[in-house]
């Protein structure tokens, strides 16, 4: 034991000895308390910006499941997207073939998101909780183990409706249960159904999705009896994520031809065949980047901004390392003199400049931080567990200091090579040995340059953001968000039957059309800017599409009145009537831009087949003016809307336009109204629109807005800091050039000019390049949303302002350097 002890005590000890000159190097830190405060708060800035937008990208898209191995499970889904970034799931036949049949995944596990209506005990009324329908093997080839109790046994899930059984989310079993063990063996209900508690899943394990955390998870055997339809044998009904662990060296290629060759198989089984079948396999980066398109691409922008933010500080810090450099040329030249290896000066300036990068990470975590909590302050109009992981964690730490040492190479490396080649003769012979005169300044004239560029490439890239958020805002979203409320249903969750679900509508409809304070009322499927839309397959008549490939449009289906109480103006033909149900002639409404696509805006009175050819054929009865869909800078969508009489939903959602100025003054008369239409029918998703669209839509333009503009003026203060620093040294450098011009009767006046020159060449330069490269930047950012390009009076502002700010920032320099006494300096010199 002792042996071992001093082994590892000589082991530390030599570890310490690797490591020699970082006293020196704090030392010589300390001794330029000036320099190392500039540079640290440079780099924080830098690796602060960018350490934010990874905090921003690992909470959307980064952030590997809460599994074990995560790297090994990928998902299998249809191989065309849908609009909206929405795969079509599998159906549940299709699963147990995939599961049964394949030769390269250690298993293949099912789920679909669900809402219940979930309460303790018969004589409580239902409230809406989130969940899975899972199949057995769901924690087994997940690598999940639950925290208390067990999962599922794989006959579970193999007869239907036969073991009502349920595993709790951890949180949900936090707050209903306390956290107690007493939770293993109760009963609760969910849709009418009463299950017993046989597990809690772990802490850390908060789903197959980003943000929704389920709170219950129940076989998919008892989905025939929680749910009003039995989904288990419908080939051509798809409804189930799948997701599969990889077997031990099985690469994602060889998966695919795998799972390529069995859906060629499974295609044949289907009654409705076509290219939408094709399944493929994906990561789970690759999922959500299809999924979440548009946050993809607003991700890949601001992370290329904080990128620009980091490169201007290191090029803020590598121009005062150059200045410092001279400084130092003979303490450097002493060393070489003596013996000391060029490549030991470079290890040493390396460390001394890592120390800087280290104080700066260290720095910029706060700003990651401050960052999340900003993210956080956005929350989502939800009944439903949406969690936003966002903060400082092990993966943020670990990204900071990567970036931390690569910044120490970006904006290191160079200084240390040229600072450890000085002419030893000049240097040896005095302090202020960097006689190399103007040709030396070219490499740190160029750094400043370009980061004026950088900073005008910055701040016009905000200003488009912004005014085009702006622009897009004050539009108006296309429909009504004053005296409007909304609550949402679903059937299910009160087990009702596919008969009586549309009985339940129709009279909550006629109540609440019925109910004092309620001006008109309507019924809609999906709430713009927060639900997804359906994705809606259709075929227009006389469209020689190839067989099988219906195009996919998104709707809503949405009853008579629904045009009216969202004041959405019908530009040709009619809404939809009490009298378009279920025995009248199909119909549909479509928005303008559709009608243009498809029929150059003449589409009254035109048809297609809802899904194949083959269906039923759907008149167009009216053109809707577009609207905003599901946010504010999304793109012209072809959109339809559907009668809900013809085309009945467990899930729609009550809108209703109060009386009143204050919609939300309506909740109390319809909560009332619906307890008295059926008491164990929950609601949720109760608020006005006006809340709702200040939080997805105002809300979402301020977060992008607010994060580019903070960028773009973290990149002038940095280039602003830069350009003082250069100026400044060139000023000291200068200093008996400068005492002679005097001396020989230069006015203090023209040492003023000759310096704030010298700032507003480097201005210049800056503000061309950088004018060049803002204005490929700003067409694609307009291109992407869809936003007006700026005008031509906000670039020239922007560059006018830019380089007042390097006249600023040039002005105490050139102050100083009329100041300067010519017997002084000469004397000095």
């Amino acid at each position: 034991m002792e042996l071992r002890f001093s082994a590892a005590r000589q082991r530390w000890a030599g570890s310490i000895l690797m490591f020699p000159n970082i006293n020196h190097a704090l030392r010589v830190l300390r001794s330029d308390l000036g320099f190392t405060a500039v540079a640290v708060f440079s780099l924080a800035l830098g690796i602060g910006a960018t350490s934010a937008m990874f905090t921003f990208a690992d909470a959307m898209l980064l952030r590997p499941l809460p599994v074990r191995e995560p790297d090994r499970v990928v998902t299998i889904n249809t191989a065309v997207t849908a609009p909206w970034g929405q795969n079509p799931p599998i159906s549940y036949p299709d699963y147990l073939d995939l599961r049964d049949r394949n030769r390269t995944f250690a298993g293949l596990t099912a789920a679909s998101y669900a809402r219940f209506g979930f309460s303790p005990n018969p004589e409580t009324q239902p409230r809406m909780k989130s969940g899975l329908y899972v199949s057995g093997n769901f924690f087994r080839v997940l690598g999940v183990e639950p925290a208390i109790g067990r999962g599922f046994r794989p006959d579970e899930d193999q007869t239907e409706g036969r073991d009502a059984v349920v595993v709790l989310g951890y949180d949900f079993w936090v707050a209903q249960f306390g956290g107690t063990l007493s939770a293993l063996g109760s009963r609760i209900r969910l849709n009418g159904v009463e299950l017993t508690v046989i597990g809690v899943a772990p802490k850390r394990f908060t789903g197959i999705d980003s943000f929704l955390r389920p709170q219950v998870f129940v076989p998919l055997a008892m989905s025939p009896r929680t749910e009003s339809s039995n989904r288990l044998h419908d080939r051509d009904f798809g409804w189930l994520i799948v997701r599969g662990r990889l077997n031990p060296g099985v690469s994602i290629e060889r998966a695919q031809a795998d799972i390529g060759a069995l859906s060629a198989q499974l295609e044949k089984l289907h009654r409705v065949t076509g290219p939408d079948r094709r399944l493929q396999v994906e990561t789970e980066l690759q999922l959500r980047m299809a999924q979440l398109a548009s946050q993809t691409t607003i991700i890949i922008m601001l992370g290329a901004l904080g990128v620009c933010v980091l490169l201007v500080a290191c090029a803020n810090v590598a121009g005062l390392l150059l200045s410092r450099a001279r400084g130092r040329s003979r303490e450097i030249a002493v060393r070489l003199a003596i013996g000391a290896s060029r490549g030991a000066l470079i290890r040493q300036l390396l460390l001394e400049n890592l120390l800087v990068a280290a104080a700066g990470g260290l720095a910029s975590l706060w700003i990651a931080d401050a960052f999340s909590t900003y993210m956080l302050r956005f929350p989502l109009p939800n009944d439903l567990p949406f969690v936003v992981q966002s903060g400082v964690d092990r993966r943020v730490l670990l990204f900071t200091l990567i970036v931390s040492v690569l910044s120490t190479l970006l904006f290191g490396l160079a200084p240390a090579l040229r600072a450890t080649r000085p002419n030893l003769v000049p240097a040896l012979k005095a302090a202020d040995a960097d006689s190399a005169g103007k040709r030396r300044l070219w490499g740190r004239n160029t750094i400043v340059a370009g980061q004026v560029a950088l900073s005008l490439v910055l701040l016009l890239v905000s200003a488009t953001l912004v005014q085009g958020f702006r622009e897009k805002l004050l539009s108006g979203p296309g429909y009504r968000i004053d005296r409007l409320f909304l609550t949402s249903f679903d059937t299910q969750l009160a087990h009702y039957s596919q008969d009586r679900t549309p009985r339940f509508y129709r009279e909550l409809l006629d109540r609440a059309r019925a109910t004092p304070g309620v001006r008109s009322a309507a019924l809609t499927s999906s709430v713009q800017m927060w639900d997804v839309p359906d994705s809606l397959a259709l075929v227009p008549e006389g469209w020689d599409l190839p067989p099988g490939e219906p195009a996919s449009t998104p709707g809503y289906y949405i009853s008579d009145g629904y045009f009216e109480t969202m004041a959405i103006p019908i530009l040709q033909g009619r809404g939809f009537r009490e009298s378009d149900g279920e025995s009248a002639t199909l119909v549909a409404v479509v928005n303008e831009y559709m009608a243009d696509h498809y029929w150059k805006g003449d589409a009254l009175g035109k048809r297609f087949h809802l899904g194949k050819s083959s269906d039923p054929l759907v008149e167009i009865v009216g053109i809707a003016k577009m609207s905003k869909y599901l946010w504010t800078a999304e793109r012209p969508q072809s959109f339809i809307y559907l009668p809900f009489r013809q085309h009945p939903r467990a899930r729609m959602t009550l809108l209703a336009e109060s009386v009143a100025p204050e919609a939300g003054a309506v909740l109390p008369v319809l909560r009332d109204m619906v307890h008295k239409l059926d008491p164990d029918m929950p609601i949720f998703l109760a608020r006005t629109m006006h809340e709702l669209y200040a939080d997805m839509a105002i809300g979402t333009s301020r977060l992008v807005t607010g994060i580019t503009t903070a960028m773009g003026l973290l990149g002038l203060i940095l280039a602003t800091v830069g350009l003082y620093g250069l100026v400044a040294y060139s000023v000291s450098r200068r200093t008996r050039e400068i005492g002679i011009r005097m001396a020989l009767g230069a006015h203090r006046t023209a040492v003023v000019r000759m310096v704030l020159w010298q700032g507003l060449r480097l201005g210049v330069m800056g503000v061309a390049a950088g004018f060049l490269v803002a204005l490929y930047a700003c067409r694609a950012v307009t291109v992407f949303f869809s936003f007006a390009r700026l005008g031509p009076l906000i670039y020239l502002a922007t560059s006018l302002l830019l380089l007042v700010v390097t006249m600023l920032a040039t002005w105490a320099p050139a102050r100083h350097a009329a100041r300067v006494d010519p017997l002084t300096s000469l004397r000095d010199e």
